[in-house]
């Protein structure tokens, strides 16, 4: 099989994986949203197929690495050396979604309404990896970019929302404090989602160009 041939088949395993980690996000942000359709289940079934993937995806990574006989070029090199980073930030940001759907589905079970900007925020990161999917495939400079930008949104809403359920913590009864306290987790689980899609844009940006960026502001 050809050199190109390979990373391609080795994309496409990428491509498989972000689109399992679109799904869990997207129903992570349904349970937010107390979408009583959505499927914790399916959640949780993911996160194991998602852990697969990504070591076949390293192990894929390395295995073309090693031949003696390729000889690959700069860009093929990077991507070899990017795609299992980029697999790794995929699986991370599964787990932390896993996480934050145990706690909205338990939250909806019991009724207990969570904040608003708990499901803007996810639906924010929802679009984060769609566009991440699309960046991938297209090996756009300009779209990881955007992406980098976009995380701004993730951010302003985790800090709204982390000074909103601070501002008084100290003098709600033990029970309310609680549930803040796991507001505020489930808040910061989303905003290290953010984080994971930026870690991704900046090594597809890097597997494209050869060159670093920072994250845009």
């Amino acid at each position: 099989m050809a050199k190109s041939e390979s990373i391609t088949l080795v994309k496409e395993e990428v491509l498989t994986l972000g689109r399992l980690v679109e799904t869990t996000v997207y129903e992570v942000t349904r349970l937010l949203k107390g979408d009583r359709k959505a499927d914790l289940d399916l959640v949780e079934k993911q996160e194991e197929e998602i852990n697969k993937l990504c070591l076949e995806i390293e192990e894929s990574c390395v295995d073309l690495l090693v031949e003696r006989e390729s000889s690959f070029g700069a860009r093929e090199i990077r991507a070899l050396v990017s795609i299992p980073l980029i697999a790794a930030k995929l699986e991370r940001l599964a787990d932390h979604a896993n996480r934050v759907a145990r706690f909205a589905s338990w939250a909806m079970e019991d009724e207990i309404e969570t904040p608003e900007e708990l499901a803007a925020m996810a639906a924010s990161v929802y679009h984060m990896v769609q566009e991440l999917l699309l960046c991938f495939l297209t090996d756009s400079p300009s779209k990881a970019k955007e992406i980098l930008a976009s995380d701004n949104q993730v951010d302003y809403l985790h800090d709204v929302l982390s000074k909103k359920l601070l501002s008084d913590l100290g003098q709600q009864e033990s029970a309310r404090a609680q549930m803040r306290a796991q507001f505020l987790f489930c808040a910061r689980f989303l905003e290290r989602m953010g984080d994971c899609c930026t870690s991704i844009a900046k090594r597809v940006y890097f597997l494209s160009t050869g060159e670093r960026i920072s994250k845009c502001r």
